[in-house]
């Protein structure tokens, strides 16, 4: 299969395709992938089969591995779901950049995450994620605050006072009514 292009949007027209299937007849499976829904019909042992499976049900958008070559690697990006079964291939590729592209470009598209085979069998979020939530690191909180030394921001408007045109103070008798240094 040869790298189809990804949605540029998240309204993207349906697309239909033939994806390899190892377990149907003839050896592959017809898909109509769009934003919302992946429809799949095979056929196994003569009985057809049409699935209807939300989008929001697979995993996430996982780039693999498939071969190393003496001249490079072989990508396939895959729309991953629980069960094995109902995953679909989306493209194949050896160009590294335009790959990692693509691959990005379907997760946006389809808003879901991006996944990564590490191991085989066994995908993992491309960025740390808490639930189903990337987790980033924290935002700056403010601007200008990047040193802690600084005053605050209100402060920094005021002007220093100048002690020389400050009157001195010689004795304070009382600072408030009632009271005493001796409780």
């Amino acid at each position: 299969m040869a790298l189809q292009s990804a949605p540029t949007h998240r309204a993207f027209a349906p697309r239909r395709f033939a994806a390899p299937d190892p377990r149907a007849d003839g050896r592959r499976r017809l898909v109509r992938l769009d934003a919302d829904t992946v429809a799949i019909a095979r056929a196994v042992a003569g009985v057809p089969m049409n699935v209807t499976v939300p989008t929001r049900a697979y995993r996430g958008v996982a780039l693999r591995l498939v071969k190393a070559r003496g001249d490079g690697f072989s990508y396939e990006i895959r729309l991953v779901h629980a069960d094995p079964d109902l995953s679909v291939a989306l493209a194949e590729a050896d160009d590294d950049l335009d790959v990692q592209a693509e691959w990005r470009l379907w997760a946006r598209a389809l808003r879901l995450p991006t996944l990564v085979e590490r191991d085989v069998g066994r995908d993992e979020p491309d960025r740390p994620m808490i639930g189903r939530v990337a987790a980033n690191g924290p935002a700056p909180r403010r601007r200008g605050k990047t040193l802690a030394a600084r005053r605050a921001r209100f402060l920094a408007r005021r002007k220093v006072g100048r002690p020389e045109l400050c009157a001195p103070v010689a004795a304070v008798g009382e600072l408030f009514a009632g009271w005493r240094p001796d409780r």
